[in-house]
């Protein structure tokens, strides 16, 4: 198959292109330096997302090279084909495009999945200093705020309190109307991939974040940058993950990443759903014989395919200007 992969020369996407080692890839990104890192069989730079001329471009590159499917890895990217997914020139495989403009607005997404039952932190819209001063008042002055619209934990800031957490909101980021207040939640954390096709799930598996890479350069300790994972099998992560992406869409297709927290009673609760595109450690799974990448790609294409957990005891490290490291641990 021959596959077009967009941010190729991104961390996630470069876990994406290993795992698709058995396909032609051609890799495109906006950033040239970027596209150096790509492991791609091809490499084409494109424009960024917001350019009118990026879907051009990007059927440009479909029938110059012969492509059969295309895999958006960046979010902005996984909004404009999704958006226009009629006019891209090659088979895609996401969610509706109302579903994965629902998850990439998180607060959206938690409303949708909170009035469906599904254990999410208590959140609260931040219109303006109201909120804000209810916000400290009902998490006792300890809460995130973060941005409803982005990844790697764009704007995310622990708060002691309503006066910092208004020097960033209003002071900073002159963000009203773009963030919102959550509940602190102080337990363990987990991320659930899942792979569906017309409502099946085709498969899922769980790990758990033990450590940010980089941590200590960000202001919220969060990087969106996974240091430390290994493998969970906790049957809650099953139930509560089917049961948010079933909040979402009845039917789903494609990639669905579910990320919980668990709170002060130890129950994981859903932060957000990344919608259409692997998480940055997609190998690590690759590795162990789940190769989602490759499930997905030949799931868009018409086959029939399944696939079994792997078993708990694997760690996988990361860190900086070295390759990925699978453990025993």
């Amino acid at each position: 198959m021959r596959i077009v992969l967009t941010g190729a020369g991104g961390p996630a996407a470069i876990g994406v292109a290993r795992s698709l080692k058995d396909h032609y890839l051609i890799g495109v990104d906006s950033d040239e330096y970027a596209l150096k890192f790509a492991e791609t069989n091809e490499k084409v730079r494109i424009c960024s997302a917001d350019d009118p001329d990026y879907l051009p471009s990007l059927n440009r590159i479909i029938h110059t090279t012969g492509a059969d499917f295309v895999h958006a890895q960046p979010d902005p990217e996984v909004r404009v084909i999704s958006d226009s997914r009629d006019l891209v020139d090659a088979k895609t495989f996401l969610p509706s495009q109302e579903t994965v403009q629902l998850c990439q607005n998180k607060w959206r997404a938690i409303k949708r999945m909170g009035a469906s039952g599904v254990p999410v932190p208590r959140t609260i819209p931040l219109v303006g200093p109201f909120d804000l001063d209810r916000a400290a008042s009902e998490f006792n002055n300890k809460f995130w705020v973060r941005e409803n619209v982005g990844a790697a934990g764009k704007g995310a800031f622990l708060a002691n309190g309503y006066t910092t957490a208004s020097m960033w909101v209003e002071g900073i980021n002159k963000g009203w109307g773009r963030f919102q207040a959550a509940e602190y939640l102080p337990g363990r954390c987990f991320t659930w991939q899942s792979l569906w096709k017309d409502g099946r799930l085709v498969a899922a598996q769980g790990r758990e974040r033990l450590k940010w890479a980089l941590a200590n350069r960000s202001v919220s300790g969060v990087t969106g940058i996974t240091g430390v994972a290994r493998i969970s099998n906790d049957p809650r992560l099953d139930d509560i993950g089917k049961r948010a992406v079933y909040a979402m869409e009845a039917s789903p297709n494609g990639i669905f990443g579910v990320d919980m927290k668990e709170n002060a009673g130890g129950v994981p609760c859903v932060t957000e759903i990344n919608i259409g595109r692997f998480f940055t450690t997609i190998e690590f799974f690759t590795q162990l014989g789940l190769n989602f990448p490759d499930l997905y790609a030949r799931s868009a294409m018409g086959e029939d395919v399944s696939a079994d957990k792997v078993e708990e005891g694997w760690m996988w490290l990361r860190s900086m200007d070295a390759a990925p490291k699978l453990i025993r641990g």
